[in-house]
């Protein structure tokens, strides 16, 4: 008969807890990142990958020439005709939710990091998320 003794320190658990913080950081950055945004006109883009390319694509048909505008655009409630301007817009616009949301990311990853081993079990990743998202940009 063997016996097989495993001794959990309160290090590893610490680092556990850390990783599991830092996993929930990042699905709700992606959730957030990729939900969408409503523009000041009204307007919902789609904030995921794709969309993000299909974005970048259209643009950079305009200005080479490819595609002419007012062009068809399938948006969330249906189809719209799209300017460059209007394109340029909402582009820019999901550029800086996206940027904000990996800046917001970041700035929760210090605060895990600088978390005492007995402050992980209630630190709230959404509601910092959350908070980091509204708080001004800082400036580069």
């Amino acid at each position: 008969m063997t016996f097989s003794l495993k001794i959990t320190t309160a290090e590893q658990v610490a680092a556990v807890a850390r990783a599991a913080l830092l996993s929930d950081l990042a699905g709700t950055r992606w959730q957030i990142q990729n939900g969408g945004i409503t523009l000041p006109s009204g307007f919902h883009a789609r904030t995921d990958r794709t969309t993000r390319e299909d974005l970048t694509e259209a643009l950079f048909a305009l200005q080479l020439g490819i595609k002419s505008e007012p062009f068809s655009w399938k948006a969330p409630d249906g189809w719209i005709k799209l300017t460059r301007a209007d394109l340029e817009q909402i582009t820019a616009a999901v550029a800086a939710h996206v940027q904000s949301c990996f800046d917001a990311e970041e700035a929760v990853e210090t605060q895990i990091a600088a978390l005492s081993d007995a402050d992980l079990a209630g630190f709230a990743v959404r509601a910092a998320f959350d908070a980091a998202m509204a708080a001004p940009a800082a400036e580069t």
